[in-house]
């Protein structure tokens, strides 16, 4: 019992003070076996109605309901200056079980936060990746996968691997990525078709944070749905007072979270989850912009789509049905031969005169 209770309950429970005529003996174990303390104190509350135990002076008092020695008991623990405590004060009630079946496992308000957190998608239902590339081609230019990092909403690791390019690399770009050619073809590495299949498994119906997202999808040569994208990189709330460009993963970190990243190499489990933290810090005012943003595109989408159908058949039948009047026919004017001869010559002068 003593293993099950802490101090502070056991001694309420089976303490002197309040419960002076039950014995330290009847809470602990007995012969092996733990005593039901609730029946102890069911069996002790069913005494107190039935005899009207009372404490006083020298000892422990008994009477029976309505007699003459229960008001003497009463008088005299009014005259030693002690209350003698009701007859139901130590009751238990007979609804226990079902009160404790009604105990919330959570807090009230830790509850309703963890629901609305639900609702906004910071759950399961969210998911960091980044990648880390290394320079194939001319002078390594061109940038192929090397490592894909993709994290749970509480950081928890769920792809990390090397991945060996099918391209030959001029640049493994050390000093960033800290990928070197033993890297690439160590135990463990899979090839480009296999993390292109874990990552898209990964992140399927999912929302992906990431900073610049776009590099990481055009390595893995993947697309993903733009209303379940939040890059960190664009969000306009997470750049600092006085950003106009594109702000780095390493400054945000530092504005932010007050933390330094990037010193030394990149570590693509590490950008993750801080790419995760900061959507954390603005996600109630993202998903709030994003829903906004979702419904307005919808009520555009119906307005365009609400129109009347136009009968082509009703408008051809109308165009046969037009008939259009008579050519109004040219007068011809009868000039004498002469007459036309110098009207001919007048025009052909004025087309000469140049202006």
């Amino acid at each position: 019992m003593h293993s099950t209770f802490p101090v502070f309950i056991r001694v309420i429970l089976c303490g002197r003070a309040s419960l002076p005529h039950v014995a330290l003996s009847d809470c602990r174990m007995k012969d092996g076996k733990d005593v039901n303390v609730l029946k102890v104190l069911k069996k002790d509350a069913k005494l107190r109605q039935t005899h009207g135990i009372a404490d006083a002076d020298d000892g422990v008092l008994s009477q029976k309901h309505g007699g003459a020695a229960g008001g003497a008991t009463r008088e005299s623990g009014k005259a030693a200056g002690k209350p003698v405590p009701p007859a139901h004060q130590f009751f238990v009630s007979q609804n226990w079980k079902t009160l404790i079946q009604r105990r919330p496992d959570v807090a009230p308000k830790a509850k309703k936060e963890a629901l609305g957190q639900k609702v906004l998608g910071i759950g399961e239902n969210v998911v960091a990746m980044d990648c880390e590339m290394v320079g194939v081609g001319p002078n390594g230019t061109r940038s192929v996968l090397a490592r894909v990092s993709i994290v749970d909403s509480e950081g928890k690791v769920l792809l990390d691997k090397y991945v060996r390019p099918k391209e030959r690399v001029t640049d493994f770009r050390t000093p960033i990525t800290g990928i070197t050619g033993s890297s690439l073809f160590r135990e463990g590495v899979i090839s480009e078709d296999e993390a292109r299949e874990l990552a898209a498994k990964a992140m399927d119906g999912k929302i992906v944070v990431g900073h610049s997202l776009q590099n990481d999808f055009q390595a893995l040569l993947l697309s993903h749905p733009h209303v379940l994208i939040r890059d960190t990189s664009v969000y306009r709330p997470l750049r600092p007072p006085g950003q106009k460009k594109t702000p780095s993963l390493r400054k945000l970190a530092e504005y932010w979270l007050q933390e330094k990243i990037q010193e030394g190499t990149h570590d693509s489990i590490q950008d993750a989850k801080t790419a995760l933290r900061l959507y954390m810090l603005k996600s109630k005012a993202w998903e709030k912009q994003m829903r906004s943003a979702m419904q307005h595109h919808t009520s555009i989408d119906d307005e365009e789509d609400d129109g009347e159908k136009v009968d082509r058949t009703s408008l051809s039948g109308a165009k046969k049905k037009v008939k259009k009047g008579p050519k109004a026919k040219k007068k011809k004017v009868d000039f004498p031969t002469g007459e036309v001869a110098k009207a001919t010559k007048k025009k052909k002068r004025k087309r000469a005169v140049p202006r």
